[in-house]
């Protein structure tokens, strides 16, 4: 009973004013609740390619009666915990094959895949110490590495997934989703290098002498193919361009109004570039490639797992002082005329 007790976190809310919650919004936008809840720490978040479920990552410590996996049926409100047990459940991003990729943000972290999310039953666990699952569609990828896993992209093509280490002195890696697969690191002069033990693939990128950045975190696609990577507390947000056997890094954006970009999200509607910055306070910011501007601002809490779904925009309010953390729909209202 304590288990159920300690996991039954959601409350579903028909609506919550931004008064009540504490989100001051720009002019033109307005909130909705989706839900609120208990201690789970929502971080990113994914949708199924029909739109019909929303996961939530938990940036949870690892523990069988802590949450890392949300499942929450976008149709109907209801949810429920599809794992638990992961160490830091902090990035989450849906993969070419249709699988979801969830990564622990921690130094010892791992890549979980899990198989055909919409089909796997509910409370299922994760035993990190035995790096087992009580599901065979969950399991971990060691072949991507084992360092603070906190960013997640795929190449347009589908052959690659790219994962930043999030470390003070965190090197880029990229995996071959195809035969070969392998880990590879991006060089000092952006010549991919080959990890032939991904265990060991920080010690192996120091002895390469592969460039380090300062604890990258969350990514987005552009339309060209380009990629971006929040350089947490550089702070800017850097833009891959990968020709195959070499890549090329540079700055994207480098605004003073940015302290800490952490998600990352590209909105295909809008043209838009979502950005949280998770300074003190809060900000959600939108880049049209031209200007910034302020969306979303709270003083108390974090802005996690920003996430473009139809018109409208979902973000998570994370570690409200012990108090409640929330997804929100935010939605902007059209112009009158």
């Amino acid at each position: 009973m304590q288990r159920l007790t300690a996991l039954t976190a959601l409350i579903l809310l028909a609506a919550c004013t931004t008064n009540t919650i504490g989100l001051e919004l720009t002019s033109g936008w307005q909130s909705k609740s989706l839900a609120v809840w208990r201690q789970i720490e929502p971080a990113a978040m994914a949708t199924s390619k029909d739109r019909h479920y929303l996961y939530i990552a938990c940036n949870n410590q690892a523990d069988l009666e802590s949450p890392s996996l949300y499942l929450y049926n976008l149709k109907s409100g209801r949810s429920s915990i599809l794992i638990n047990g992961l160490e830091h459940a902090d990035v989450l991003k849906s993969a070419p094959d249709g699988s979801l990729w969830l990564g622990e943000g921690f130094d010892k972290g791992l890549i979980w895949r899990i198989a055909q999310p919409d089909k796997l039953p509910s409370d299922q666990l994760v035993e990190r110490d035995k790096v087992r699952s009580s599901n065979p569609a969950i399991s971990p990828l060691r072949r991507t590495g084992t360092f603070s896993h906190q960013g997640i992209d795929f190449s347009a093509d589908g052959h690659y997934a790219y994962l930043p280490d999030n470390n003070r002195h965190g090197a880029l890696y990229r995996y071959r989703l195809q035969p070969p697969h392998g880990l590879q690191v991006l060089g000092p002069k952006g010549a991919w290098i080959v990890i032939a033990d991904p265990s060991q693939a920080r010690a192996i990128a120091k002895q390469h002498h592969a460039p380090t950045f300062n604890h990258m975190e969350g990514m987005a696609r552009l339309p060209n193919g380009h990629l971006l990577i929040a350089e947490t507390d550089a702070p800017r947000i850097l833009e891959l361009i990968d020709h195959g056997t070499h890549a090329e890094l540079r700055t994207y954006l480098d605004d003073p109004r940015i302290h800490h970009p952490t998600h990352l999200a590209w909105d295909a509607r809008r043209n838009w570039l979502w950005i949280t910055d998770n300074d003190t306070p809060a900000i959600l910011w939108a880049w049209d490639g031209h200007s910034l501007q302020q969306i979303a601002l709270h003083k108390h809490a974090e802005i996690t797992g920003v996430l473009p779904l139809d018109r409208d925009i979902l973000i998570n309010l994370q570690g409200r002082n012990n108090g409640p953390e929330f997804t929100l729909r935010l939605h902007e209202e059209p112009l009158k005329s």
